[in-house]
């Protein structure tokens, strides 16, 4: 029995060759779609679940205030690993992990070659919490001699072109002792929060009285490793309770702590700040669970819309197999049977496009991967999860997709069917239409959605940002000889002759690294203190970045190391509306989160005002900024910044080199420029639209692929029609218009129900920008009309050649 349904279906399946292609090509487009987006959705989804304990380790959250300034940081103090363990029942365990700053790790066997690097140190107790596999080297012996190093793959590689370097030395600038390596470590997942390159155990020499009064610093990134069963917020609060009764804070300053799951830390962490440094959670990296939300609706929309073409295309089809129904319903066919034969050839149907989209998966995943910075895959070492949720939908999908058919094909009588008589039915006529509708529906609102998310990516990499970006070579300072000599190093960068300007801050506008604060107060007014990001600048800060000064005057000399320029938010925070050497107080410096009060405030005057320029993001709006004189006790220098001419772009880098080198022979010469670099800021966004269009694109091929469908047994219904109204003398115009126009009014129809939910959901999106475009009528106005032109050319073709056929051909047909 079974095998006659499957023969039957088979035969189905070559006999109408046309729509078997349109309905497997419009659900392997769908499938593809919906794996490529569920897989992206999953890996997001699953950051860090590569530790085998990550459901019971947890990153400590510090929420603080000082003097009504509330801060949440992810970071603690030196003792609270260190203790917890010991007094907290629920911990098992806990480690912590603090970063230096940028130096020298170097190869001493080729000493000549500097590289810059971020150095992790962490405890004892790190392998035993996190799951990072080791390609050389032992995870319980790892870390346990004094000196240790652990180096990732890529860096092993890097640096001794081998990852067999057990055994072997690196020098590090900022600790005397040569680190010994014992251990490579295999390269992170992408899907990893965790962005270090090496480790080293740290020195036993912490050990002395500052860091065993260490409660409540935001030195250290602590992760607890807690019992099984155990309720965090119990553990947060008993933290809190050890942390007070070994240390009392200063008067003014309260804390609590909360619990971050690892597994929460890519999606759940907008608002905390990563005070350690330890994470790849960045404003560039890390992810937003909104744009989960909406991959997830459409890798859905996508699939019901392949869906939605074999329920169209099977109904309509539904009388060329009327004589089949019915003389297998006279022979006692149940109802039961049939439902199952139709359900089968959709199973069939569903399964050939589930094999052609995981094969041709294969193909696009290695570009789509290279594109989206990830590594997904779905082959045999792909996690079952995927798997389970692939042969799913596929079964969901044949059984959505087959459902309705088989029901309303095995629901007509035998005698009408063997009579000939008419088998639609109002009730399939009026769900193709509404199915017709809901596609074109859904394509036009992806049509608008993806205009509008193109046009703010657009918007956001060529904005002008109140400063110049192009053309602007950023060089990192990385020692003190490179910060000593800035004068005699700046002048000889301006005699290279590709070089039009050059200035030294200890930041750049736009800046990826942190901001120093200040918190500032005008004359002795201080209860009107503001809080401002810094940075330092020299006297060709605004003529290099083409900065626009508004009032007061440019920095000139050395005198002015005590004085200030104020962009014009911080202007109008302090009440000051024109520069004329107004006192301004600082009494507390932010390197990162947490403020530090100066037991002696700095007073600086304001020389200057300068026209607003976007410092940091377009996400976030411009904040006061307060400029100081490149010699200052806040924030020396970090930078050289050349503006170059856009010819011999490689000899003046070379010759910029040879200035850093001739000044700094223990550093590399290590630069970006400018634009590429804030580039980085929109890359999410832009990768995001990338996606966006492609699936965009996706569900019109897929709706039009119905649609021709559709058309063509419209045209093949109507031959004799046709050819009548040719004899009496009807136009080949008003043929195609007859046969268009009702296509044409459920699309209209689906554009103007779009078009306000299209608007509605781009304008939510865009809320989370600072700064964003504005919704203008024309852009639902061109993809309403995207809609209907993709309608015409779709439906024109069986259309204009049916109107074109000769009418004795169709008549005799008849």
């Amino acid at each position: 029995m079974f095998r006659n349904y499957i023969k039957i279906a088979w035969r189905s399946l070559f006999k109408n060759k046309l729509y078997s292609l349109l309905n497997i090509a419009g659900l392997t487009f769908g499938l593809i779609c919906f794996f490529m987006i569920g897989l992206f959705v999953f890996d997001e989804l699953t950051f860090d679940e590569q530790h085998s304990k990550a459901d019971r380790i947890y990153r400590l959250i510090e929420h603080k205030s000082e003097k009504g300034e509330q801060t949440v940081i992810a970071a603690g103090g030196y003792k609270i690993a260190e203790e917890s363990k010991k007094v907290i029942a629920g911990v098992e365990n806990a480690t912590r992990m603090t970063r230096t700053g940028r130096a020298n790790l170097i190869n001493p066997e080729k000493p000549d070659i500097n590289f810059q690097e971020d150095v992790t140190i962490v405890d004892a107790n790190f392998l035993k919490i996190f799951d990072f596999p080791l390609l050389e080297g032992d995870k319980e012996t790892a870390l346990i001699e004094p000196n240790s190093i652990l180096i990732t793959e890529e860096l092993a590689l890097s640096r001794f072109k081998t990852t067999n370097v057990l055994g072997k030395t690196l020098n590090f600038s900022h600790i005397k002792a040569p680190l010994k390596i014992t251990g490579v470590l295999k390269n992170h997942q992408k899907n990893s929060t965790f962005a270090f390159n090496n480790v080293i155990l740290e020195d036993k020499k912490f050990d002395d009285s500052l860091f065993q009064n260490d409660w409540l610093s935001s030195r250290y990134s602590i992760y607890l490793l807690l019992k099984p069963k155990t309720n965090s917020e119990t553990i947060s609060a008993n933290l809190k309770n050890l942390v007070l009764k070994n240390f009392k804070p200063e008067p003014g300053t309260t804390f609590s702590f909360a619990l971050q799951n690892l597994k929460d830390v890519h999606l759940k962490s907008e608002g905390i700040y990563d005070g350690a440094r330890n994470t790849n959670v960045t404003a560039i990296a890390q992810g937003n669970p909104l744009y989960v939300k909406i991959f997830i609706y459409i890798a859905l929309f996508v699939l019901l819309i392949a869906g939605i073409n074999y329920i169209n295309l099977s109904t309509a089809k539904a009388s060329n197999r009327s004589k089949e129904i019915g003389v297998r319903k006279s022979l006692g066919a149940e109802k039961g049977s049939l439902v199952t034969q139709f359900l089968l050839e959709a199973f069939i149907i569903t399964t050939i496009s589930f094999v052609l989209a995981v094969l041709l998966l294969q193909i696009i995943l290695p570009f789509f991967n290279q594109f989206a910075n990830k590594e997904l895959t779905l082959g045999f070492n792909t996690d079952y999860r995927i798997w389970l949720l692939a042969i799913g939908s596929c079964i969901f999908t044949s059984l959505f997709s087959g459902f309705y058919p088989a029901f309303l094909l095995s629901g007509f009588k035998p005698l009408n069917l063997l009579k000939g008589l008419k088998t639609g039915s109002n009730m399939a006529t009026s769900l193709r239409k509404g199915l017709v509708f809901m596609q074109f529906a859904i394509s036009t609102i992806m049509i608008i959605c993806t205009l509008v998310v193109y046009q703010q990516v657009k918007f956001l990499n060529n904005t002008n940002l109140g400063f110049r970006k192009d053309q602007m070579v950023i060089i990192d300072v990385n020692s003190g000889a490179a910060r000593e000599n800035m004068i005699s190093i700046k002048d000889e960068m301006k005699k290279i002759s590709g070089v039009k300007n050059v200035s030294a801050t200890s930041r750049v506008p736009g800046e990826w690294k942190t901001y120093r604060r200040v918190k500032a107060y005008p004359d002795m007014r201080v209860e009107s203190e503001k809080e401002s990001f810094y940075f330092s600048a020299d006297e060709n800060f605004m003529e290099t970045f083409n900065v626009k000064l508004l009032s007061g005057r440019n920095f000139e000399q050395l005198a002015d190391s005590g004085n200030v320029i104020l962009n014009e938010t911080a202007a109008k925070a302090l009440n000051i509306k024109e520069a004329s050497n107004q006192l301004i107080t600082i009494p507390a410096i932010a390197r990162a989160e947490t403020f530090n009060t100066l037991d002696n405030p700095i007073t600086v005057r304001v020389v200057g005002i300068v026209k607003d320029f976007h410092f940091q993001s377009l996400k976030t709006k411009i904040e006061p900024l307060v400029l100081g004189y490149i010699q200052n006790p806040i924030h020396g220098v970090d930078y050289y910044t050349a503006r170059i001419e856009s010819i011999n772009i490689q000899s003046t880098l070379d010759k910029l080199k040879a200035v850093m080198v001739n000044n700094d022979k223990d550093d590399p010469f290590e630069y970006h420029f400018l634009d590429e670099q804030l580039r980085l800021f929109y890359i999410e966004d832009a990768r995001r639209q990338q996606i966006l269009i492609w699936a965009a694109l996706s569900t019109i091929f897929i709706a039009c692929l119905g649609l021709f469908g559709l058309a063509t047994y419209s045209a093949e219904q109507r031959v004799k029609e046709i050819g009548i109204r040719k004899v009496l003398g009807a136009s080949v115009f008003s043929l195609t218009t007859l046969l268009t126009k009702d296509f044409l009014k459920l699309v209209v129809a689906s554009i103007i129900v779009a078009a306000p939910v299209a608007w509605r959901a781009s304008d939510m999106w865009l809320k989370e920008y600072a700064y964003h475009i504005n919704i203008a009528w024309w852009m639902p106005l061109t993809g309403g009309l995207a809609a209907i032109l993709i309608a015409v050319l779709t439906v024109g073709y069986n259309t204009i050649k049916a109107a074109l056929l000769n009418p004795v051909k169709s008549l005799k047909s008849e």
